[in-house]
């Protein structure tokens, strides 16, 4: 029984979506504006993959830059993590 034992590396594994992902970084950002590397920690993202999350969703509206280049979250961003959590809770997840 191949991949099955205890050291299977597929055992347990649970791949977020990138919607996952976009509402850990802007739950994290809706208490207040962020520093990247906090963003970084919280939503467990290495530098590249941050970047390519928050150019994203920057170009979507979803959050913007203050003048010191921390992370703040927009109207549309809380309008996101609303209609996510009431998916999630549809959804059952």
């Amino acid at each position: 029984m191949r991949g099955r034992g205890i050291f299977s590396r597929e055992e347990n594994i649970v791949r977020r979506s990138p919607f996952d992902i976009m509402a850990v970084i802007l739950r994290t950002v809706r208490s207040g504006t962020k520093k990247k590397t906090h963003i970084m920690y919280e939503a467990n993202l290495n530098w590249s993959q941050l970047n390519e999350y928050l150019n994203f969703m920057r170009d979507k509206g979803l959050i913007q830059y203050n003048d010191n280049g921390d992370v703040c979250i927009t109207k549309k961003g809380v309008r996101f993590l609303e209609v996510y959590s009431k998916l999630i809770q549809i959804l059952g997840s």
